[in-house]
Order: C-alpha cells, then structure tokens, then sequence
C-alpha cells in the first residue's frame, strides 16, 4: 500500500512522530507528499515548541494567514539570532504631550488631567489607563476627555497594563514609598485586589508590565530581573525570574504568549531574546555604539521583525533569511 493510499487522519498520526526535519525532507520526495505535508495541521503540534511562529499558551493562532511551515523556518533564525537589521524611523526628541489619533478621521482626542508628565499608558478596546509622575493612575474611555476615575499612588507610576479580559489592570511603581511596587486593579470599583511581591529593595521601581494570560504577567525594572507572577497562587509571588548579566536596567519587555521573550536594556540599545524554558539568554542585539547610548524604550515585534524604539530611531531587525533545514 503507497503511503498516500491511507486514511488521512492516520497519515497525521504518522506524521506527528517526525520532527520538523524528517518531516522537511519527506516533504522533498514529490509534489503531491509536498502539498500534504505543508499543511498547517501537520506542522502545529513541532510549532508549539518554536519561538514565535504565533501559537500561544492556550493554542490560538496569531498569525493564520501565514503558512506554519514558513513561520517555523522564521523560527529558525529567531533561535540562532540570524536577522538583518536597518533603521526604519529617525526622530529629533522634543517636549509633546500625548494624544489619540483616530484611524478613520481627522479626530484628535487629548486626555488632560495629569499634574506631571504621564509615563505610561495602556489601551484596550474603549478602556485607556494612564499613570503618571504625579504618584496618579488615571481611568479614561475613548467616549469622555475627563477621567472616570484618579487612583492615588503615593508613589511615581512607571507603568500600566489592562488585564486580556479587560476587567482588571496593573500598576507598577517606583518603589521609593512602599515594598510592594506592583498592584492589580479592579476596573469597575478602582479598588485594589492585590500585592505582588514584598521583597524588592527600595528604588526598584517596575518599568514595564505584559499579561502573559488573564491569569499570568511579567514584570521587569531597575533590579533588572524578568519575573513571571501568577495570580492563581496564594499568597500571590513570583513563580520564575530571568536576570540580565550585565546588570541593566531593563526598560522594556513584550513575549510571544509562548515560550519567548524579548527584553530592551537600558546600555548601549541592547535587546536579547529569551527562552522560557531555559535560564540564560539565547541571543543579544547591540544596536548602538554611541558612548552615550539610549536605553531601549518600546518593543514591538511580529512573525519576522522585531522592531526597538532607542531615543532619536526605530531600529528593525528582519529575521526572514535563507532558511538552514526547512524546504
């Protein structure tokens, strides 16, 4: 019997034994193999285990319009750090404030409240949470240019994340007047549900904060430490931490919902990539030998780019090369 002559569901239970290898070279014996075995099907379960090809934790597919086979062969490169890199933007830093934009008009709204300049903001849907140098975090809606509701700090917010279900936030601060810099947030009441972590020293304020889950978030600052905290657990602690080596303030983070991340330092525009599931970092990017260099402040990326925002350009790494095994 030809291997195509079998039922299909049994040709994907075969093929679910090969790895991402075997299953390239199968894929080289003819054309009508080929189209079966490019699949996206076929390919899920060895693209859950790759850096960024769009699966998440919970199997969503970020990326559907995106054969998996390709986005496994961009994995590659993320892995091994092969990538050309450009300047997409430049910029001369000014004073500004900040507004929102609509896509479909000429609609400017500006959201005024803040005493000092605001450090941080978040959005989801209608939802907008600011926070602020004035020890203040702001909720507004796209629908009022005056707040719902002023959240006193007691302490300068340095960053702010809305929760997946849009029910919940995260504050993070800079830890000068108490122990726990990181709350979450009940959106409808402005109380606060909880505390995370009561051990960091004073001044380790958190500078970014991503939601893993509705459930999971990760959190990076001036002790330069990534920390992944879970809010099922109880008390609420950090349940794992990656530490930068060389002892950088990390300014930014953002993960694929997976198994990466990718963290902006504040010497020398350094980002490196993170496995999860290892302790030390896969790769490092020096994206500036200026002497007097910018922390990298936004991180951004997609299947193949990842995009750094440095004080005066948006620096963009391509990580769609020559692939090395996957045909």
């Amino acid at each position: 019997m030809l291997l195509l002559h079998l039922p299909e569901d049994v040709l994907y239970h075969i093929l679910s034994y090969l790895d991402y290898k075997s299953l390239s070279r199968l894929s080289q014996v003819c054309k009508i193999i080929n189209r079966f075995v490019s699949r996206d099907v076929v390919w899920r379960k060895i693209a859950k285990q790759f850096l960024n090809t769009g699966i998440t934790w919970n199997g969503t597919d970020i990326y559907p319009h995106i054969p998996l086979k390709q986005r496994i062969r961009t994995a590659q490169n993320w892995y091994d750090g092969v990538c050309r890199r450009s300047i997409s933007v430049r910029w001369k830093t000014n004073d500004g404030k900040i507004l929102i934009h609509s896509r479909g008009s000429d609609m400017t709204l500006g959201l005024f409240g803040h005493g000092q300049e605001v450090n941080c903001l978040d959005c989801k849907d209608e939802l907008i949470i600011s926070g602020s140098r004035d020890r203040t975090a702001r909720i507004w809606t796209l629908t009022s240019s005056s707040s719902r509701a002023t959240i006193p700090m007691f302490d300068r917010v340095w960053s702010v994340a809305i929760s997946p279900t849009g029910s919940s936030f995260a504050t993070g601060t800079s830890c000068c007047e108490n122990s726990s810099p990181i709350r979450i947030w009940d959106v409808e009441r402005s109380a606060c549900v909880c505390r995370l972590g009561t051990e960091f020293r004073r001044g380790a304020g958190v500078l970014d904060i991503v939601f893993e889950s509705p459930f999971q978030l990760f959190t990076c600052g001036y002790d330069t430490f990534i920390r992944l905290w879970d809010l099922r657990l109880s008390p609420q602690k950090c349940v794992r931490e990656w530490e930068e080596p060389h002892d950088s303030t990390l300014y930014c983070i953002q993960t694929d919902k997976n198994h990466m991340i990718a963290s902006g330092s504040s010497y020398y525009g350094v980002v490196r990539l993170w496995d999860k599931r290892q302790t030390k970092c896969l790769q490092f990017f020096q994206l500036s030998s200026d002497p007097v260099s910018s922390p990298v402040y936004c991180l951004r990326f997609s299947s193949s780019h990842l995009y750094a925002a440095l004080a005066t350009a948006l620096h963009s790494l391509d990580f769609r090369q020559s692939p090395t095994y996957i045909r």
